[in-house]
């Protein structure tokens, strides 16, 4: 976010407080016209939420047709009636316009800043080596490594392999659990994953941003060999979630997908996609 954004931001802001100490100013000024001012101050609240929730056109369309009924009241009761219109009542006529666009200017720019800070949040969250919950390299990491084990695997014709490892009927079991009870199984299971496997095998946290448990894993092996140690794993995880009071009760179970990398996968994408797929044939 830039410096020169948050200033802009406390300007509008600061415009608002002053459009509306005037407003007060004013109504304490004109206190003979209260009940009007009540009515006029109330109409330039609706078209403020107006400006706010559907935008900067149906907000100048409201007040223009705010303006264009009240100019035409002024004149009628000035020209036809013969009445004075007060001079103050002047006052009402643009600061409707001038503070719906000082209010619209203020939230838009909000806007634009929150969206800046989603984006850095998204940002920063891809580029992530490790994840903050399990410790365990990301998606990002993952991308970097499958490019060298594939290089390698080119190079030397050393076998690639990798993994994905998902829960069985996870959307059954996550709305099961709460929030607290997720990270612990997320937590419980990539530890035991790490133990499980030997010291130059990879394991991955890819689930994403706010994404289901996800895993991956890369291995200079075989298909055969990558079965036994994904199989090893998955009893491990199993095992010890069954010891645990608290989960024991959900019946968590792995579903895994293997591919071994060959000339006809395309890109690290296709790697993946080839395991996903490959776990439909997990049951």
């Amino acid at each position: 976010m830039k410096n020169n954004d948050i200033f802009i931001s406390d300007v509008y802001f600061l415009l608002t407080l002053i459009a509306f100490a005037i407003i007060a100013v004013y109504m304490g000024i004109s206190h003979d016209l209260l009940i009007v001012n009540i009515f006029y101050l109330g109409i330039t609240l609706l078209l403020l939420v107006i400006s706010y929730f559907m935008g900067l056109l149906p907000g100048l369309l409201g007040n223009l047709v705010f303006i264009f009924i009240q100019g035409s009241y002024m004149l009628y009761t000035n020209l036809f009636k013969g009445e004075y219109v007060s001079f103050l009542m002047m006052f009402w006529l643009f600061t409707p316009l001038l503070l719906s666009l000082v209010v619209y200017g203020m939230t838009d720019r909000q806007r634009k800043i929150q969206s800046e800070n989603k984006h850095l949040r998204m940002h920063l969250s891809n580029d992530t080596v490790f994840d903050d919950l399990t410790n365990l390299r990301t998606m990002n990491a993952y991308q970097q490594d499958a490019e060298i084990f594939i290089g390698t695997h080119k190079r030397f014709g050393i076998p690639v392999s990798t993994g994905i490892i998902t829960l069985r009927y996870e959307d059954q079991i996550l709305n099961l659990l709460s929030e607290e009870s997720k990270m612990k199984l997320i937590k419980e299971i990539s530890k035991v994953m790490v133990a499980s496997l030997r010291e130059n095998d990879i394991i991955y946290n890819i689930s994403g941003l706010n994404g289901k448990p996800k895993w991956a894993v890369l291995l200079f092996s075989k298909r055969d060999g990558v079965d036994i140690a994904i199989e090893r794993l998955k009893k491990n995880v199993e095992k010890k979630l069954d010891e645990k009071q608290n989960l024991n009760k959900y019946d968590i179970q792995l579903k895994i997908g293997i591919s071994e990398y060959n000339n006809d996968i395309k890109s690290v994408n296709e790697f993946i996609a080839d395991a996903m797929q490959n776990q439909e044939y997990d049951v």
